[in-house]
Formats: C-alpha cells, sequence, structure tokens
C-alpha cells in the first residue's frame, strides 16, 4: 500500500510549477533542512526534518523535536545511509536507501518508501535559484555606517535586491526603510563564499518578514545567527557554531550549526520569476522506488517539468 506521503509529495510537486510561484517548502516536502549530498553534522540539532541525497552522519545529535515531519511523516530521508551515534531522531520515520546504523540511540521506525526524487529536487533549486537572480531588483541596499540599510520600493508584497557576499560580510546591523511588516524579502547575493559578517550581526530586524537569502552561485556559505531561509544550492554550508532561524537547502552540509523550526519560507508570487534550466542534475543515491510509487512520482514531476520554460 503507497503511503500517504508520497501521494502528499506527488501533489506539492505539481502545486510548484506555476510560473512566478515559489514554494520551496513542497519541494522538500516541509523539511527543515534539504541537501542534495551529504548531510555530516556533530553535537547539535536540526528541530524539523532532513532530506538529503546523499548519506545523513550525525553524532550526539537530535532530530525533528518539534514534530514538524516531512512528506507528511518522516523525519529523515536519505537517498544514500543513515548513521546515528549518540542522540534520537523524534516525531517520524526514517527512509534510507542505503542502511541505517544507530549507536546509542533509540530505535526510529523505517520506512521503504522513497518519497522524493532527489536529482529532479535538486534540479529544481537550481532552476529556481537561477531565476530568481535574474529577477529585477525592487529596492536597494547601501551601507549607512556600519548598518545594512535596505530600502524598499513602499509598495509591501514582495521586493527584490540585488546585492554582493562581500558587502553583506561588512554590515553589523540592520536599518530597514520602505517596507511593510510581513511582506517578502528576496535577496539575490552574488560571490562564491557567502556569509554575514562571520555572525556578527544581530537579525531581529528582519524577524517580522518572510526572508529568503539566495546565495545562487555560492560554493560554500558561512550562515549563524540568522533569521530567514537560505537556498544555496551549489553551496556546503560550513559554520562551526550559531543558529539558523528557517530553511535551509544546499548542496552538502558540513557543520555544527543548530538548526530551528521556525521562520519557513512562505510560498509567494514574484512578479517576473520563471524557472531558468540550470546545469544538469545532480546524480544523488537514490534507491528505486516501487513501480507504483515511481509511477506516482512521475506524474507529479510531469506536471511541474512541463511547465519549465527557457529565460530567452
Amino acid at each position: 500500500m503507497i503511503k500517504f506521503g508520497v501521494l502528499l509529495a506527488v501533489a506539492l510537486a505539481s502545486s510548484v510549477a506555476q510560473a512566478g510561484v515559489i514554494d520551496l517548502g513542497a519541494i522538500m516536502g516541509g523539511a527543515n533542512v534539504y541537501t542534495a549530498r551529504d548531510f555530516t553534522a556533530i553535537s547539535s540539532d536540526v528541530e524539523g526534518a532532513i532530506v538529503s541525497g546523499g548519506n545523513v552522519k550525525i553524532e550526539s545529535y537530535a532530530v525533528n523535536l518539534n514534530n514538524k515531519a516531512a512528506y507528511a511523516g518522516y523525519s529523515i530521508v536519505a537517498g544514500g545511509d543513515i548513521s546515528l551515534t549518540s542522540g534520537t531522531i523524534h516525531n517520524g520515520q526514517t527512509y534510507a536507501g542505503g542502511t541505517t546504523t544507530l549507536k546509542n540511540a533509540p530505535a526510529a521506525p523505517l520506512s521503504t518508501v522513497n518519497p522524493v526524487d532527489f536529482a529532479a529536487a535538486s534540479q529544481q533549486f537550481r532552476d529556481i535559484a537561477a531565476g530568481l537572480s535574474l529577477v529585477g531588483a525592487t529596492g536597494s541596499i547601501e551601507r549607512e555606517y556600519s548598518a545594512n540599510k535596505v530600502i524598499g520600493s513602499g509598495k509591501g508584497g514582495v521586493d527584490v535586491f540585488s546585492v554582493s557576499a562581500d558587502f553583506f560580510n561588512g554590515g553589523n546591523n540592520w536599518k530597514l526603510a520602505g517596507l511593510t511588516p510581513g511582506q517578502t524579502l528576496i535577496f539575490n547575493i552574488s560571490g562564491k563564499h557567502g556569509g554575514f559578517n562571520n555572525g556578527n550581526i544581530g537579525f531581529d530586524p528582519l524577524a517580522g518578514y518572510n526572508v529568503l537569502f539566495n546565495f545562487f552561485e555560492a560554493e560554500t556559505v558561512d550562515v549563524k545567527g540568522i533569521i530567514g531561509s537560505v537556498l544555496a544550492p551549489y553551496a556546503t554550508v560550513q559554520a562551526g557554531w550559531g543558529v539558523i532561524n528557517g530553511q535551509v537547502i544546499a548542496d552538502t552540509w558540513n557543520s555544527s550549526v543548530q538548526v530551528n523550526s521556525n521562520h519557513y519560507f512562505k510560498p509567494v508570487d514574484v512578479a517576473g520569476f520563471e524557472l531558468v534550466k540550470d546545469d544538469p542534475p545532480i546524480e544523488t543515491p537514490s534507491e528505486v522506488p516501487e513501480p507504483g510509487t515511481a509511477a506516482l512520482m512521475m506524474a507529479g514531476l510531469a506536471g511541474a517539468l512541463a511547465l519549465r520554460r527557457r529565460r530567452a
């Protein structure tokens, strides 16, 4: 019998294909963290679910304590192996394309059903990042003394900003102007290494907004102490300490940063956004799903991919 989580995943995969609509959470099944490749961490936790196309290797770690399972029931989904030494997987089942090894950790329910096509999901995140990077800015960012001054259009809704990673690495506080509380702020951040002044900046001024940091070309990101979600589909998350309040999409995770299950990015219609076909899909380890499951997933993905267009 095909589980409800798989049916939900198919429905969500179809829903994210609307032109202009950004719904990152649907692609990752509502997970807290998504990586195309391996997720490796020690002495920390992710309060929601982890979805990873590679191996999940964690030690002295807790997952999904706040009961925000992915795909309506999964705490961890891994295309490769799952290894936990000392810790707990809370409030949900796990799926591993390889083996599951638990040492000094209570058993978690195991599923044989893979609810996600890792290659397709990873490619879609890359396409979204590329498409967002081409959306024209509606606001601006400037340095006012030592602050990152974010100036919106004054229209509310969605404001898009273009900025370099080097600029953000220099600011130590935020000033906001021309913004409406609760609106969406999308920061397209260029540069090979993304970060925010080594964590020496308070994010409280952004707490009342729907925030996405799009590191569309970063190879590494050192993000900590932030409020807002992170889209960095080519990058390795490598910060050694700190907290992220939001969802994270990356290529690889090698970090002890704590990820809290709040400030998830809310779906939004972004004027001028189109999916941009990027590089070929990343090859990620994945067990071949059951024939019935595969058919359902392919049906949902076909709907999403049919609406993908190249930007002229």
